[in-house]
């Protein structure tokens, strides 16, 4: 069930993606560090950059996850959904 949910995916270079493969997830979290997609990388470490910057603004939706679990998946999932919300500005539509 957990596989192929929304919150188990990220984007991953081929050459990380190749290197990382299917390990566990706390030697996955070396190779998610190097992405150049800060959503993957903040999978492993949440970074700041400067004063104020974009990062910084977006580190207060994100959560970096020190095992990987059903519970980690779905918080991910929750995580991206209200991301996805607050950039598309969608809102519950009743029909």
């Amino acid at each position: 069930m957990y596989k192929n949910m929304l919150g188990n995916l990220t984007l991953l270079e081929k050459p990380i993606n190749i290197v990382a493969g299917n390990d566990f997830f706390t030697n996955k979290c070396t190779e998610y560090k190097k992405c150049k997609y800060y959503l993957t990388s903040s999978i492993a470490e949440i970074t700041t950059v400067g004063k104020n910057s974009s990062i910084n603004r977006m580190n207060i939706k994100l959560e970096s996850f020190n095992d990987w679990t059903s519970v980690s998946i779905e918080k991910r999932q929750e995580m991206l959904i209200g991301l996805a919300k607050d950039i598309w500005k969608v809102e519950k539509y009743e029909v």
